[in-house]
């Protein structure tokens, strides 16, 4: 059964396929899921309102009308699923759900990616690639604010005591420094072993033994020529 057309009104305008109210208990349904309403695009024609996600490829299409709604939705990848909601509350239902599956992916990291990313930031076959040259000095200033931002991220957000944060400050200083006189790779691998040994000093929990590895490295990738030709 094909979902019905819009309706024209006495002045031969189509109706809209939602009414305002509709559209204001979608919007409030994102909010309820957690999202920034900003983060998503409401576009509607005589046929269809689609609901977009802005950083994703998310979306949610309503096509058909009062009685017999006809959902089509995807949740970040390909497929696409359908589905016949035959009421309004039973439509918000299925936008509800479909929110909720858009924030469980966007949560949900993909495992093989960041492998293979960790694979060029940190794998010894990078290094033919990349010659051991010295960073310029905007080079080594980039580096130094990453660093100084690494610093501050990790005492708020590990909650990290005095002493593992007097530790971690000297571990910086010392990579601060060194960006001054080692060669990139050099440098590369003196960062692993300073962050690694303070990883296991402080004990950190293996996600966040992760992040302060490697979110550094992933903001100054682009001074590694196997990155940024890659």
């Amino acid at each position: 059964m094909k979902p019905k057309s819009a309706n024209k009104s006495s002045g031969g305008s189509p109706t809209p396929l939602l009414r305002k109210w509709q559209k204001n208990k979608i919007f409030e349904a994102i909010q309820a899921v957690g999202f920034d309403p900003r983060e998503f695009d409401l576009d509607e024609s005589d046929t269809e309102v689609r609901i977009k996600h802005k950083w994703s490829a998310s979306y949610f299409v309503v096509r058909g009308g009062p009685g017999h709604y006809v959902e089509h939705s995807v949740v970040g990848d390909p497929p696409a699923f359908s589905y016949d909601a035959y009421s309004w509350q039973a439509l918000m239902s299925r936008v509800s759900r479909w929110l909720e599956d858009v924030d469980r992916d966007l949560a949900t990291p993909d495992l093989w990616a960041e492998r293979q990313r960790e694979v060029k930031l940190l794998g010894p076959g990078s290094d033919s690639v990349t010659e051991n040259t010295p960073f310029t000095p905007d080079e080594q200033k980039e580096i130094a604010e990453r660093l100084q931002e690494l610093a501050e991220h990790a005492r708020h957000a590990y909650s990290l005591s005095r002493a593992q944060s007097r530790v971690l400050d000297a571990k910086l200083d010392y990579l601060i420094s060194a960006a001054g006189r080692l060669g990139r790779i050099d440098w590369r691998n003196t960062f692993a072993g300073a962050i690694l040994g303070f990883i296991l000093t402080a004990a950190l929990p293996p996600e966040f033994a992760r992040d302060i590895l490697l979110t550094p490295l992933r903001a100054i990738g682009h001074l590694y020529s196997e990155l940024s030709s890659g």
